[in-house]
């Protein structure tokens, strides 16, 4: 009994599933820390504002370019081969942190480390590990992988945000400098990212593509898989595009400014919104196992985002506050679903370009739409970058839900099939 509930909560995967786990859980730890500490030591260099957006600019436009190439030749180049060269190259961007000053130095090393300045992955990490993850597990466990994938680099993510003490106990305890103890930590990073160089080497050869020559998939592929890649990619565009509507900075400036919310509260908030999150990402697998992956993807951001705009237009915190706990419940059971839909509706030769594709189309909307949403919030009310962005992500449901409500995933269309059988036994 204990090994079947066991096998329930724990996919049976093979060596490279668990090995992109357990690199994406050590990429969290850096990010983690990173997405918090590089603000504050950008502005201990002095750096403007337009300075340190050009810094941020030029690690999303990294990004950007990694799933452009992981899209475009991911499979030629090879999936390890790959993995390999961006881990080094975060960790040389980590070595190479602490000996830039100026804004120049810092924007080139930035355009190669294959790093975040949001917490979140927008590399071409995300796009292979999805690709190899897919195929390390039987399709009825795809989707609890990939929940567990986002789980526990979620919570190795929360515990990176708390190195950010490190320098205050360096400068308190050992004597060292303000500066000089920032610098250091950029040491500690590189060594992590190293690590993911250890951790990827050991994918096995069947972490590639199956199925065909890696030369052979542009000129192979089906028109109606280049088709399916194209409307996920414009939908999940629009997606992050009103996702990039109420970022979590943006989110914590309007708690801020419109209750006049204390940074001790505004942590606790946003870590219970953590914790929340965690048990969003592991209802996802039982409720998409009831109703399938489309209409969990759909239903829960409906639910989430309603919330979100009722967050917006409250003029009471506590309801403010009480708002947002349910929107973080339910906003990230699309996470999970989402990769494993995108990866179970095409051929598996199809996988890294489809997730390259989808990453990128997010990782370019999520580049334009804070900026808009500051338009939006100066030529109206502080609160409107939040319903614009929830009335988008809303649009995007319907439109989803439409488009693909009648395109299941394999086991599904299995699971349809056996109960049609059943009930009908001619």
């Amino acid at each position: 009994m204990a090994v079947r509930i066991s096998s329930r909560i724990f996919p049976s995967m093979d060596r490279d599933g668990a090995v992109v786990i357990t690199a994406s859980a050590l990429r969290s730890l850096d990010y983690g820390f990173l997405s918090v500490f590089l603000g504050v030591y950008l502005s201990l260099l002095d750096f403007s504002v337009l300075q340190a957006g050009l810094v941020f600019s030029a690690i999303m436009g990294g990004g950007t370019l990694s799933n452009a190439i992981a899209s475009w030749r991911g499979d030629t180049i090879g999936r390890k081969r790959m993995l390999l060269v961006m881990a080094v190259l975060m960790g040389i961007g980590g070595l190479l942190y602490p000996f830039a000053s100026n804004v120049t130095g810092l924007v080139l090393i930035s355009l190669i480390a294959m790093t975040t300045s949001t917490g979140g992955d927008r590399t071409a990490f995300l796009s292979l590990d999805m690709s190899i993850l897919a195929q390390s597990v039987d399709p009825k466990s795809r989707t609890s992988a990939f929940s567990w994938y986002n789980i526990i680099g979620r919570l190795t993510k929360a515990l990176g945000s708390l190195v950010i003490a490190v320098p205050a106990v360096l400068q308190a305890w050992f004597g060292i400098g303000e500066l000089d103890s920032f610098k250091m930590m950029f040491w500690a990073y590189a060594g992590v990212a190293f690590s993911g160089v250890g951790v990827y080497w050991l994918l096995t050869p069947m972490a590639e593509r199956k199925n065909m020559a890696a030369k052979d998939v542009q000129r192979t592929m089906p028109r109606e898989t280049r088709s399916i890649m194209i409307r996920l990619t414009a939908l999940f565009s629009m997606d992050a595009l009103g996702g990039g509507f109420m970022v979590n900075a943006f989110i914590s400036f309007w708690f801020t400014s419109r209750f006049g919310v204390s940074l001790e509260s505004i942590a606790l908030i946003f870590f219970a919104g953590q914790i929340l999150n965690s048990v969003s990402l592991a209802l996802a697998t039982p409720l998409a196992g009831r109703i399938g992956l489309i209409a969990t993807m759909a239903s829960t951001q409906v639910i989430s985002n309603s919330f979100m705009i009722f967050m917006a237009l409250t003029g009471n915190y506590w309801l403010a506050v009480g708002f947002f706990m349910l929107r973080e419940l339910s906003n990230e059971m699309d996470v999970p679903t989402r990769q494993s839909y995108s990866m179970a509706i095409v051929p598996p030769e199809a996988r890294t370009a489809t997730a390259g594709m989808t990453n990128l189309g997010r990782t370019f909307a999520q580049t334009i739409s804070p900026a808009l949403a500051g338009m939006v919030a100066q030529a109206t009310f502080i609160g409107a970058p939040m319903v614009t962005g929830a009335l988008i992500k809303l649009a995007y449901n319907a439109a989803l839900y439409m488009t693909f409500r009648t395109i299941k995933a394999p086991e599904e269309e299995a699971v349809s099939e056996l109960q049609t059988r059943q009930t009908d036994p001619r």
